[in-house]
């Protein structure tokens, strides 16, 4: 496994897909891990190269600025998170839930910027109810709650 660079110190040199590691802006304290894209898009008059949950603001491509990123070695899926309590199997299917995250502010959007998803719940077999947490969290702390009576 290759070692996080800061992306301030260093940009990958060529397109492709990147691991990427900042904060979270929703829930303190925790990291998200993303699988994204670095690809050449339009900032003004010219291109840059950039991950593809960048913002653009009409001047300048700015990222968060504590952004790393690293080679992708396909072990992790598309989004993960760092600092999280260990999550207890499931007693139905015996595998350990992963957790399901999405961004909602009076809708849901479609790839929105990693840093942002502030809407979490935990997947695994069809025993598990679709419940929304705004911490990953507290969705572990009460799936291990319930699953260890």
């Amino acid at each position: 496994m290759s070692e996080w660079i800061k992306y301030s110190e260093r940009k990958p040199e060529v397109r492709g897909v990147y691991l990427w590691r900042m904060a979270s802006r929703a829930v303190k304290g925790i990291n998200v891990i993303s699988r994204s894209e670095f690809r050449l898009r339009g900032a003004g008059h010219e291109d840059v190269l950039s991950p593809s949950f960048d913002y653009w603001n009409g001047y300048s491509v700015t990222v968060p600025g504590e952004l790393q990123w690293r080679e992708d070695d396909g072990l992790l899926p598309d989004i993960s998170f760092e600092f999280l309590p260990k999550i207890h199997q499931c007693p139905f299917c015996k595998t350990t839930p992963s957790i399901k995250a999405f961004e909602w502010n009076n809708g849901c959007r479609l790839n929105p910027e990693p840093y942002i998803l502030n809407q979490f719940q935990l997947k695994c077999c069809k025993w598990i109810a679709k419940v929304t947490f705004d911490s990953p969290v507290k969705a572990i702390e009460e799936w291990n709650a319930i699953v260890s009576k």
